[in-house]
């Protein structure tokens, strides 16, 4: 088994952080319906 490059550790990372994000996004939410609003709302920002 090869060690990650530092490349594949990034995404790693950042694919990490985005799994948390929504995590702590759906916590705040009281509803499915309340989520998935929000979370169409950060797609379009983007």
């Amino acid at each position: 088994m090869s060690t990650p490059s530092t490349s594949e550790l990034l995404v790693q990372e950042a694919r990490a952080a985005e799994r948390l994000r929504l995590l702590l996004l759906a916590n705040e939410c009281k509803t499915l319906e309340e989520f998935k609003k929000r979370l169409e709302e950060l797609t379009r920002q983007q």
